[in-house]
C-alpha cells in the first residue's frame, strides 16, 4: 500500500498512520491507528508538523487540499464541531444566568454563592481537559456576545486557563475563575449609554466609567467572599509602572490576582468585537504587550501567558500584511509574537523579516 508523508493540516480523519509518531523519545501514537478527533488533537498539540499515511488516495487529497477554498479554515472546523455546538449552547446559557446574578448582586444587594458562580463556569468547559482546546473554542464563542456579562464570563473562562498554564490547585483556581466573573460587577451600576457607546467615549464619560472598579469594590467588600476578590475589582485597571487607575498604585502594592485579572481583561477586550472596535489580531495584542507590556505588567505572570497564547495557535492558518497565508509551525519563546511559519511551501522566521506581521487569524 501506498505511504506518502503530509503535512498535519493536510490530514483528514480517517487516514491511517503508516508510521509510529514520535515527539522526542516519547512515543505519541503507534503504526496503523486510524486518524480520529482525539488522534488529531494528540498531533496538533504536541505540535507534530507532518505524518506518514497509508493510501492511494492521500496525495491526491492533498494537492486538491492546497486549492483556495477547498478546506475549511481551522475557524470553521472548530465552529462545525459538535463540542464548539454543546460549548455555546452552555456558554449561552451560563450567560443568561450569571446576568441575572450580577444584577441581583449590584441592584438588590443579594448574597455570592461562590461555589455557584465557579460550578457555572466549570459547566461551560465540561468535556473540554486540554486547555489549547479550550483556547480553540473560546477564540470563536467570543465574537458572538460583547456585553459586560459576556466580558466577564469570558475574562473567567481565560483566567482558569491561565491558571492551569501556571499549575495551580483548585482553590486558586476556584479563587481566579470567581474573581474574572465579578472584576467588572461595578459596571452594572453605570449607565448603558455610556458602556455601549458605538464611539469614542468625551471626557466627561471616560470618567464616569473610570468610577467602576470603586464601585464594584464598594458592592463585592462586605460579601462573604476572599478579600482578594474584592481587591481585584477594585485594582483590575492599575499598571505596575503606576500609570493605571483608581489610584495610581506601582507594582509591590498591587495583589497577584488583581495582575492575573488585569492581563486577561486587557487581553480580551482588545482581541473580542466590540460595538465600538473590531477585536485586534492575537499576534498584533502579543506584539503591544511585548513593545511596552514588561513595565505596566507583571513578567512574571506576562511571559507565561503570552507564550500560552501563541502555543494556542499552533497550526492554525495566519494572513499576513503581505497577503500571504501561512501556518503557524514553530513558535518563538524570545519573540513571541513572532512566530516561524510554512508560506507556499518554505519556512519563513518571522524573526528575520520585521517587515512582515500577522494581521489575522484565518
Amino acid at each position: 500500500m501506498n505511504i506518502v508523508q503530509i503535512m498535519l493540516h493536510r490530514v483528514t480523519l480517517g487516514m491511517t498512520l503508516a508510521e509510529d509518531v514520535y515527539k522526542g523519545d516519547q512515543l505519541l501514537v503507534t503504526k496503523n491507528t486510524v486518524i480520529n478527533n482525539e488522534v488529531m488533537n494528540i498531533l496538533r498539540y504536541s505540535s507534530i508538523v507532518s505524518v506518514a499515511v497509508y493510501g492511494k488516495d492521500a496525495s491526491r487529497k492533498q494537492t486538491e487540499a492546497e486549492l483556495p477554498g477547498d478546506q475549511p479554515t481551522h475557524s470553521e472546523q472548530i465552529r462545525n464541531s459538535e463540542s464548539f455546538k454543546e460549548f455555546e449552547k452552555n456558554f449561552n446559557e451560563a450567560t443568561e444566568s450569571f446576568t441575572c446574578t450580577l444584577n441581583d448582586v449590584a441592584r438588590r444587594n443579594e448574597d455570592i454563592d461562590m461555589d455557584e458562580l465557579f460550578r457555572s463556569a466549570n459547566n461551560i468547559m465540561a468535556g473540554e481537559t486540554n486547555t489549547y482546546q479550550l483556547m480553540d473554542i473560546l477564540s470563536n464563542i467570543r465574537y458572538f456576545d460583547d456585553s459586560t456579562y459576556a466580558h466577564s464570563l469570558n475574562v473567567a473562562l481565560l483566567a482558569n486557563i491561565f491558571g492551569r498554564w501556571l499549575h495551580f490547585d483548585d482553590e486558586d483556581l476556584k479563587l481566579l475563575t470567581v474573581a474574572g466573573m465579578l472584576h467588572d460587577i461595578g459596571k452594572v451600576l453605570i449607565p448603558v449609554e455610556i458602556i455601549q457607546k458605538p464611539g469614542r467615549l468625551t471626557k466627561e464619560e471616560f470618567e464616569v466609567i473610570k468610577q467602576h472598579p470603586l464601585k464594584g469594590y464598594q458592592l463585592l467588600k462586605d460579601k462573604n467572599i476572599d478579600e482578594r476578590i474584592a481587591q481585584a475589582a477594585l485594582l483590575h485597571h492599575e499598571k505596575c509602572d503606576g500609570s493605571g487607575y483608581p489610584l495610581g498604585l506601582k507594582g509591590d502594592k498591587i495583589n497577584d490576582l488583581a495582575k492575573l485579572i488585569t492581563i486577561v481583561d486587557i487581553y480580551e477586550a482588545m482581541t473580542a468585537n466590540r460595538c465600538y472596535h473590531e477585536g485586534i489580531c492575537p499576534f498584533a495584542v502579543i506584539r503591544m504587550y511585548e513593545d511596552d507590556g514588561y513595565q505596566r505588567y507583571d513578567p512574571k505572570y506576562l511571559i507565561p501567558f503570552l507564550q500560552g497564547i501563541s502555543d494556542t495557535y499552533l497550526h492554525n492558518t495566519v494572513l499576513l500584511n503581505d497577503g500571504r497565508q501561512g501556518e503557524i509551525i514553530l513558535t518563538n519563546k524570545a519573540k513571541v509574537s513572532r512566530p516561524g511559519l510554512l508560506v507556499d511551501g518554505e519556512y519563513v522566521d518571522l524573526t528575520v523579516h520585521p517587515e512582515l506581521n500577522i494581521v489575522s487569524i484565518l
